[in-house]
């Protein structure tokens, strides 16, 4: 099962050093997430934080952090999707 950036929805899979919160699921990697930007183990820190930087990313016409890394056919809405309730 991949490992999803509770901001904006993206998946990660394959290697642990990508997971925003490491292989445990508790500790944060303090990497950014490609797509929005957001700095895992702070930006995504409580559920409201996560909340309010997903509001800004979208606000602000939810520009990937790192375009090269966008996939041809990403979907904004099918990847927004994939968020579990808890987060929306």
């Amino acid at each position: 099962m991949p490992t999803l950036c509770l901001v904006c929805g993206l998946a990660f899979i394959g290697d642990d050093s990508e997971l925003p919160w490491g292989p445990d699921g508790e500790s944060p990697t303090f990497n950014f997430c490609p797509c929005c930007g957001v700095e895992f183990g702070y930006g995504d820190f409580t559920i409201e934080s996560v909340r309010q930087r997903r509001s800004e990313w979208v606000a602000a016409g939810h520009e990937w952090r790192q375009p090269d890394e966008r996939p041809a056919e990403w979907d904004l809405e099918a990847q927004l999707a994939r968020l579990p309730e808890r987060v929306r």
